[in-house]
């Protein structure tokens, strides 16, 4: 579902649209720069820092009762923004250098379902019934999902195809674990990796597989042997066809690999790039720290002098090399480890703007510190996790970093997953002070 607006007023702070065809559904938008001037064909996201809306038909889901993926489900839309801001409420009200601080109205997701680009889900076969889907909550129970609302539709066709295959088929291993489905701009050209609890490749019909799914370009396969909840440990070994899929954005291709990280929620990407540039301006050098595929870096390439990317993971880092390639960027250096083991690299280049997005478990310490000590006078902390955001806020204002701004956004609608940019400060007397 793509939001309607109604009403234009550009004269004023906020202003409201309608795009007809989706009833139910009114949004109030403030103006972060730009064109004024839209229709409903134009309309875009990019503009807006604060959004609410009325949803006054909660998104359904058959498997709700029994999967519980999507806790919010079943929840209006001006419901699930409040929550997931009240969740970065709490977290900030347990450090106590944040008490004050003030989350923004949770920016909403421009699609709130068939949203998601990558569907991680378990396979259950038993002589009785074939079951592809996921956890329920608590349990290593596997719920079949062949109606999930969040994925994007395509994926949706293809993990119906695959449970055709699966329970058609005689000779599946029984070691297959799960199946690992992700798209990138293209929904139509898919790349799924079939992943084993096993130590050594076991026989599988490929072909077959390969026939009964015409959107997957290309397939791999992963040996994770352990039997706790990582889908995904070791090498990706290619079985066929393409090794990665595409994605456009900031006048880029980006090549994402099996194994790299990228957002699942496509559609919300410009506008957090665009709230990261209002912020930055311009600059010298931009350190893009736990930067994946230089989704963040390469995004904001044009407004500084040169960039410095730390990514410890080797294929992002090959696909953020391919990117680069790809594209002729210069002005670029590329730091291929751990960020905390790349430290000296960062004194050395003397950022002036970092952009922070780490894993669920936040910056490491030593990463805090060192940023700390450069010359950083802007820092954008992008983050998936309320309560180690706040933790790594809290050591950054310990270090004199004022914080501007916490804006929560909903990456993921119809869950309790809650997004927060953290926009931070700090004079050249500050830094001095500390350094």
């Amino acid at each position: 579902m793509e939001p309607a607006v109604s009403r234009a007023r550009t004269g004023g702070m906020e202003s409201l649209y309608r795009r007809e065809g989706i009833t139910g559904r009114v949004f109030t938008a403030e103006f972060l720069g730009g064109p004024r001037r839209h229709s409903p064909d134009t309309w875009t996201l990019a503009y807006c820092t604060r959004f609410m809306a009325d949803a006054t038909t909660p998104v359904s889901c058959i498997h709700d009762a029994d999967c519980g993926a999507c806790a919010l489900l079943g929840t209006g839309y001006t419901a699930q923004l409040g929550q997931k801001r009240e969740i970065l409420v709490e977290a900030i009200r347990k450090q106590s250098l944040l008490r004050g601080v003030k989350p923004l109205p949770c920016l909403p997701s421009p699609l709130v379902d068939s949203y998601r680009n990558r569907a991680k889900m378990a396979v259950g076969i038993s002589p009785k019934e074939t079951r592809l889907g996921y956890f329920r909550t608590g349990t290593r129970e596997i719920v079949d999902a062949p109606e999930c609302r969040v994925l994007v539709p395509e994926l949706l066709e293809t993990t119906g195809r695959i449970r055709r295959f699966l329970q058609r088929s005689r000779n599946i291993p029984p070691a297959l674990r799960y199946v690992d489905l992700r798209c990138g701009s293209d929904p139509t050209r898919q790349h799924v990796t079939l992943v084993f609890r096993d130590t050594a490749l076991p026989p599988f019909p490929l072909d077959l597989l390969r026939r009964a799914c015409p959107a997957v370009t290309g397939i791999s396969a992963n040996l994770n042997p352990e039997s706790d909840g990582q889908v995904i440990r070791g090498a990706i070994r290619p079985l066929w066809g393409e090794r990665e899929v595409w994605v456009d954005h900031a006048n880029l291709k980006f090549r994402v690999s099996p194994a790299a990280f990228f957002q699942v929620n496509l559609r919300i990407l410009p506008v957090i790039h665009t709230l990261m540039a209002r912020f930055f301006e311009r600059g010298d050098v931009l350190a893009d720290l736990y930067a994946g595929v230089g989704t963040h870096g390469l995004a904001l390439r044009r407004r500084f002098r040169r960039v410095l990317f730390a990514e410890g993971s080797r294929s992002a880092v090959a696909d953020l090399k391919s990117t680069v390639r790809a594209h002729r960027i210069e002005g670029v250096a590329i730091v291929p480890v751990a960020v905390e083991r790349g430290l000296t690299r960062l004194r050395d280049e003397t950022p002036d703007a970092v952009v922070l997005n780490p894993s669920r478990a936040g910056a490491h310490p030593a990463v805090l510190d060192a940023v700390s000590r450069c010359p950083v006078t802007k820092l954008a902390y992008l983050s998936c996790d309320p309560t180690t955001l706040c933790r790594d806020l809290h050591h950054l204002r310990r270090a004199g970093f004022e914080i501007r701004s916490v804006q929560p956004i909903d990456m993921m609608p119809q869950t309790r997953q809650v997004e927060a940019l953290a926009l931070l400060t700090r004079s050249a007397g500050q830094r001095r002070a500390r350094s």
